[in-house]
């Protein structure tokens, strides 16, 4: 099974037969065939017999996963509240991140079915290895809407309640909605581009192309539209607080702290008040 995620193509396979692997709906305009990147196997016979020892922890959420650095290697454990948090996957990769064994902590059927098993990408994983591989000189991840409108890239960022989701609704059935609440962010051959991920918000749609980023917006709700040009490091700090930092990584977050700077000397940034209606559309398009 491949995946073709911010033209990075991921590769699964897996000790079980692969139609046992449940693939949420999000994720099927991704598969492809090309060659992989990345390679991930997944193991469903329990979890390996690693010490966890908190000199080795260089990362903990607090909650639902911590890395570890062990041997060479890089160890992402997940943890559930209703697991008494226990560990009920096991990620082992190597230094860049390009090659991993995925071990869960799952009781097979007896009789299993498709889709039975649980996707070994699910969340938080999906989210900390993609944003390892980006801080690894590849780009970074933002909270953010994504719209191609006929070629013309709108970036929408903002945290929760912010209204990724309702702008996405907005520009249904004016334009492409690539993602309401992650885009990866890429700079190719002289310009950034951004790109639709599987793992959206509210708003199912996704897609998996890239558009060149034209303006990016930092959302706010109001009662009327209005935009307020950013730049600098003002546009620079609004930015990175809106993005997925790779906190256990120093020379990743150098990478991303230039990757943000750039971004804005290159790419219009405004602050967006905006009437949730339609009226957004034809304001954000002539916005200057």
């Amino acid at each position: 099974m491949k995946a073709k995620i911010a033209d990075i193509v991921f590769q699964i396979s897996s000790d079980q037969p692969l139609e046992l692997i449940h693939l949420e709906q999000s994720y099927r305009n991704f598969l492809c065939t090309e060659d992989a990147e990345i390679t991930l196997f997944a193991k469903y016979d329990g979890l390996p017999q690693i010490s966890l020892h908190d000199k080795d922890r260089i990362f903990d959420s607090e909650m639902i996963w911590s890395l570890y650095r062990i041997d060479a290697k890089n160890v992402f454990v997940m943890k559930l509240p209703a697991l008494d948090m226990r560990p009920y996957r096991i990620a082992v990769f190597d230094t860049d991140f390009k090659r991993g064994v995925v071990y869960n902590y799952v009781t097979i059927p007896e009789h299993p079915t498709d889709g039975c098993l649980p996707n070994p990408l699910e969340f938080p994983l999906s989210e900390v290895l993609m944003v390892s591989l980006l801080s690894k000189g590849r780009g970074l991840m933002v909270h953010s809407c994504g719209i191609d409108d006929k070629g013309k890239g709108y970036l929408f960022a903002g945290n929760s309640t912010h209204g990724k989701t309702t702008m996405a609704r907005l520009w249904t059935d004016e334009a492409l909605t690539l993602n309401d609440d992650r885009i990866v962010i890429r700079y190719k051959e002289g310009r950034f581009w951004m790109y639709g991920t599987p793992w959206h918000g509210d708003y199912t749609g996704v897609s998996p192309k890239g558009v060149p980023v034209e303006k990016l917006f930092f959302l706010q709700h109001a009662m009327s539209n209005n935009v307020i040009k950013r730049n600098g490091a003002d546009a620079a700090s609004m930015f990175l607080t809106r993005c997925f930092p790779p906190l256990w990584d120093d020379e990743g977050m150098r990478f991303t702290l230039d990757l943000c700077s750039k971004l804005v000397e290159i790419v219009p940034c405004y602050t967006l008040d905006f009437r949730p209606d339609k009226s957004i559309i034809d304001f954000v398009r002539c916005a200057n």
